[in-house]
């Protein structure tokens, strides 16, 4: 499997559209395999974001 990455990602808990659980099934589902929250001046998505992200095997 090929590597992709997305390293410019937001989510609700800034000016995303998605939850951070939504917007790892979204980058999933496209084949990200590597994804970093970017929200700004919070890190409140961040938790979500990575227990979403480990239980599709993303990093």
């Amino acid at each position: 499997m090929t590597a992709c990455f997305d390293l410019h990602s937001h989510s609700l808990a800034s000016d995303g559209a998605l939850s951070p659980t939504d917007l790892v099934a979204r980058a999933a589902d496209y084949g990200v395999t590597h994804l970093a929250l970017t929200d700004h001046d919070t890190l409140r998505g961040l938790d979500e974001a990575r227990q979403a992200a480990q239980a599709r095997g993303m990093t």
